[in-house]
């Protein structure tokens, strides 16, 4: 993995991790949340072997990102494309992993002559329709509910979930454990404590920057999923624990040009197994 903190033209900066080929073809990875630019490297060998460079940037106050008052999809929309602009990329493809799905949707609708196609990995889908949040996670229930109706107490839980993940990994680990299957349970165990510095990271600068991504996924996004013009391909496990089979169903219903990828046996963490033909569906 290379780190960088690259500078975009109004002076901000943004945290970003790149894997694979450096001269390789672009794609922009959006991370979930709570998340961040690490913990992507299941993505740099294939990547690599394909000739594909992933980018994954912090959100705004996430990370090594300066925040953004009033943040907005149309504003990431806006971010990306200038850091597309500052590396010298023209054209290129986005992914969202989990809560990273309507970040990648929104650049999709806000560039849509820069972006050639999109991919969904354990993607989350709007929340506005009935039903839409049954089958999600526990701590995203949780978190959502409490960065809507009570953000001081989300901020309170997530200093909390963040100093706990800093001084015992092994015990969040755990914890995070629980909210999962079987089988990424076992990804997770092989993996070890040291996966949870994606979550640490993200709240490196405090928890607003995690509190503000919950808000944009829960509220109007700008855009309608029938608007979008790239072709968007959908991959879903069938045995994800934290975002159900329902929220592809919906998006691919609703979305003109989709595919979905329905994976028989993965979960939300072993969908990473499956990142080769991800990488091969964007290109």
């Amino acid at each position: 993995m290379a780190d960088h903190i690259v500078r975009l033209p109004d002076g901000r900066r943004l945290g970003v991790a790149s894997h694979g080929d450096p001269g390789g073809r672009p794609i922009f990875l959006n991370h979930g949340t709570p998340a961040s630019r690490l913990g992507h490297e299941f993505t740099d060998a294939p990547a690599r072997a394909k000739g594909i460079r992933v980018l994954c940037p912090d959100r705004p106050g996430i990370g090594r990102s300066d925040p953004v008052r009033g943040r907005t999809l149309a504003g990431w929309a806006d971010d990306v494309v200038a850091l597309a602009d500052v590396l010298g990329i023209d054209r290129f493809a986005v992914l969202g992993y989990s809560c990273g799905g309507p970040f990648a949707l929104a650049v999709a609708a806000g560039a849509p002559d820069r972006v050639t196609v999109a991919g969904l990995m354990a993607g989350v889908g709007p929340i506005d329709r009935p039903g839409a949040r049954q089958g999600l996670s526990k701590s995203d229930l949780q978190l959502l509910d409490l960065s809507q109706r009570r953000p001081w107490a989300a901020r309170a839980l997530l200093r909390t979930l963040h100093l706990g993940a800093r001084v015992a990994p092994s015990a969040a680990l755990r914890s995070f454990k629980k909210e999962v299957s079987a089988v990424d349970q076992r990804l997770l165990d092989e993996q070890g404590p040291s996966v949870m510095a994606f979550f640490v990271e993200a709240l490196r600068q405090g928890p607003q920057g995690v509190i503000d991504d919950y808000l944009l996924w829960a509220g109007p996004w700008g855009f309608e999923l029938e608007q979008l013009r790239a072709p968007v391909h959908v991959w879903q496990g069938d045995d994800d624990l934290m975002v159900p089979m329902h929220h592809a169903d919906d998006m691919v219903a609703r979305l003109p040009n989709a595919t979905l990828h329905r994976v028989p046996g993965a979960g939300h963490v072993s969908i990473q197994l499956q990142i080769g033909e991800i990488l091969d569906s964007l290109v």
